[in-house]
Formats: C-alpha cells, sequence, structure tokens
C-alpha cells in the first residue's frame, strides 16, 4: 500500500457516519435516539479515492464495504455488507408516488 495517494484511517462511529443498515434505535424517555452497530470504521484509500471501509466492533464483528471500482478490481468479495444493506432496504416502508397534477 505504498505511494502517496495510499492511507488507512480509523474513525470512530456516530449516528452520522454509519452505514443506514447499522443504526439501531434507542427508545428514550425524552424521545429516541440512534447509535451504530459499530464502533468504528477502517477507511482505505488507494491512489487517493476510497477502496474500502471496514465496520468494527468491539464483540469482533466486522464487515467491509467495498466500492464499485474495488469491486471491478477484485472480481469477487464478501457481500455481507451489501446484502445487509439490500435488506435493510427491502424492510423500509414504501415512498408514496407524488400525486401529478392534471397538467402534466
Amino acid at each position: 500500500m505504498s505511494g502517496s495517494g495510499n492511507t488507512a484511517e480509523n474513525r470512530r462511529s456516530s449516528p452520522d457516519f454509519c452505514p443506514p443498515q447499522y443504526l439501531v434505535p434507542v427508545i428514550l424517555e425524552s424521545g429516541s435516539a440512534y447509535y451504530c452497530g459499530y464502533d468504528g470504521a477502517i477507511s482505505v484509500t488507494i491512489n487517493g479515492a476510497l477502496w474500502s471501509r471496514t465496520w468494527w466492533s468491539l464483540s469482533g464483528d466486522s464487515v467491509t464495504e467495498y466500492t464499485p471500482e474495488a469491486k471491478a478490481s477484485l472480481g469477487t468479495w464478501d457481500t455481507r455488507f451489501d446484502d445487509d444493506y439490500a435488506a435493510w432496504l427491502a424492510a423500509q416502508p414504501p415512498v408514496s408516488p407524488e400525486v401529478c397534477p392534471p397538467s402534466c
């Protein structure tokens, strides 16, 4: 991974830095909040562009999010991140179609 555009960085997760499929709702007396099911992520940059992000937890679980460029280069990869996202997306309530006025 040598080179000026190749880096790896660890960052703690937060509700603003967490894939939607791993956000966990928490009911509080004052309302609701969310936390991330993972404690952080290690982001890998190759040639200055994000390549992958491995979400990790202190319990030892991890899942890797690959960019389209990484997927194209690898050919095969662990699809758990994509599978989890597809399951989360399928579980979302349907979006109501916008009503089109008579003029459209």
